[in-house]
């Protein structure tokens, strides 16, 4: 077979992306020796579903890929250093090049693989075929590898490495999941209960401080309650996607038409749900604008993220999806969850409110010191932009918005908003809540265009795009 280069194209240094790369695995404490039970069920599975005698799940620390999880490693040889240090050089191992591109690499015999042939793995181990899917964070970061060993040259169908894919994503996700709801302070000391003050505050200010002890011992159960609540919908949400996932392939036996039909059905919805999920916890990690997290963001990677959160939103609403990128600079320096919710809760607004049969196209472009993201809808018989009968309501919402927001504000009116409030439909409370987002970054978002061409969000924030910025 012929085999790929791997290379960076991404926009910065080999020392920047490592640094990336360790942060990342600091972060989800990978780097620590401990037995993690998902991953060491992903090796078991994976060997047994795919018939493979050795299966390992490895991060890439350092110079060195180290196995986390592994099945069968003693068909490497029972005096082979790779049983005894659990451990194999960075430049001997594989999956650094699955590592590398964060895509799949399979090698259906390593005898007649010019590229791999003379590497450790075959001439001292008798590998002869190879499978390794990535494994990726919920942040984009490639961090490891899920990979099967075979001791004789094998074919890897396109079904096999879909199932083996969907594990890889399964697993780190539940890691990340276990991992957060174990530690009582995520990686950015960030929880529900770290806002808890901060909305008693605010409910205080717009109350006159009228609240009692009561009513915010009743605000801190509830938020207590539904963090809870989601923790324990989404071990079982879990399961319900990956095994309609494994019977909607067949692996267990031939499916007639409407079972698949039916799975199908079962497995999008799981996965809507899950999105929903993960957007409800990342609601805790909102702050106000005196403490933007700014790191080093690939708007690209943002951009994926929202479309596979999204997707499946927008075939409900019988619509497509679209989200593309001015080319060039794709590194800026933003506050990772405030932009990527912004823009989340602003295309949710816009699925809401599409009408059967519409483009939604989210582009994002940028200037000197800003990134602008444009949204529109597009449809083929009824027009561009948003659907006229909400235009109006729209531009008013926003600037009550920005009017409500000005100081010296009487308690009268905060309590006539907040009332208003009340009634708005769900498309309302996401756009508002985007309006909201886009000022903690110091950037705002307006409905422009005219009746006759139609109208569109634009989101504009303010942002140092990487070349830029001064060490």
């Amino acid at each position: 077979m012929l085999t790929p280069l791997f290379c960076h194209w991404h926009n910065e240094s080999p020392e920047e992306r490592k640094n990336r790369h360790q942060e990342a695995i600091a972060r989800l404490e990978l780097n620590k020796n401990k037995v993690i039970p998902m991953f060491d069920e992903a090796t078991q599975i994976s060997a047994r579903v795919l018939n493979a005698p050795i299966c390992i799940l490895g991060i890439l620390h350092g110079e060195e890929y180290n196995f986390k999880s592994g099945f069968g490693v003693a068909n490497f040889g029972f005096n082979s250093e790779l049983i005894r240090s659990r451990k194999i050089p960075k430049e001997d191992s594989f999956a650094t090049y699955v590592i590398d591109s964060k895509k799949p690499l399979k090698i259906e015999n390593t005898l007649k693989d010019s590229f791999f042939f003379q590497n450790v793995l075959v001439q001292h181990h008798q590998i002869k075929a190879y499978l390794g899917v990535p494994l990726i964070t919920a942040e984009g970061e490639c961090i490891g590898c899920l990979e099967i060993f075979d001791l004789e040259s094998r074919p890897f169908s396109d079904e096999q490495i879909e199932y083996f894919s969907l594990t890889a994503r399964w697993c780190i996700a539940e890691y990340e999941r276990d991992f957060l709801i174990n530690n009582a302070q995520p990686p950015q000391n960030i929880s529900y209960e770290s806002n808890i003050n901060q909305l008693s505050s605010s409910l205080q200010t717009v109350s006159d401080h009228n609240l009692d002890y009561q009513s915010t011992y009743s605000i801190n159960l509830r938020i207590k309650l539904v963090n809870q609540l989601i923790q324990k919908i989404s071990l079982p949400l879990t399961s319900v996607i990956g095994m309609s996932s494994v019977l909607k392939q067949g692996i267990y036996g031939k499916i007639n038409e409407k079972q698949l039909e039916y799975l199908n059905i079962i497995y999008d919805s799981g996965q809507e749900i899950t999105a929903l999920l993960d957007e409800i916890t990342s609601l805790g990690v909102i702050e106000n604008n005196k403490n933007l997290e700014l790191s080093l963001v690939d708007i690209e990677i943002i951009a994926g993220q929202i479309t596979q959160s999204l997707q499946i939103s927008a075939q409900n609403k019988q619509c497509s999806l679209r989200i593309s990128l001015e080319p060039g600079e794709k590194l800026w320096y933003l506050d990772r969850e405030k932009i990527k919710q912004t823009i989340y809760y602003l295309v949710t607004t816009i699925i809401e409110t599409a009408r059967p049969g519409g483009n939604i196209q989210v582009h994002f472009s940028h200037q000197q010191s800003e990134i602008k993201i444009t949204t529109i809808i597009k449809h083929p018989w009824l027009g561009d932009g948003i659907p006229y009968e909400k235009t109006e309501s729209y531009l008013k919402a926003i600037q009550r918005y920005y009017d409500t927001d000005k100081k010296n504000k009487s308690e009268e009116q905060i309590k006539s908003y907040l009332d208003e409030i009340k009634t708005y439909s769900y498309d309302m409370i996401t756009l508002l809540f985007s309006c909201y987002l886009a000022k903690l970054q110091q950037g705002n978002i307006k409905l422009k265009g005219t009746p006759e061409l139609g109208y569109r969000f634009e989101v504009n924030i303010p942002t140092t795009p990487h070349h830029l910025e001064s060490h």
